[in-house]
C-alpha cells in the first residue's frame, strides 16, 4: 500500500498567487513539486490525521 496525503500546492510569481491546487498524491510527489517551486501545504500534518493508503500511486487534484 502506497501512503497518499491531502496537499495544498501553490505556484507564485511576482508576490501573487498564480496557480492553486488541492491534490491528494504521495510525500514523494509533493517533495517533487517542492523541488519544482512550488509551495505545499501538508494538510494531514497540519490536522493531525492519518494518511491514505491506496494500492496504487496516482495523484487525483481535488480543486483548483
Amino acid at each position: 500500500m502506497i501512503e497518499h496525503r491531502l496537499y495544498e500546492i501553490e505556484k507564485w510569481k511576482d508576490r501573487s498567487i498564480v496557480e492553486r491546487q488541492i491534490v491528494l498524491a504521495t510525500p514523494k510527489r509533493a517533495t517533487w513539486y517542492a523541488l519544482q517551486g512550488w509551495e505545499v501545504f501538508d494538510y494531514h500534518k497540519s490536522l493531525d490525521m492519518e494518511p491514505e493508503y491506496y494500492e496504487t500511486e496516482g495523484l487525483s487534484i481535488i480543486g483548483n
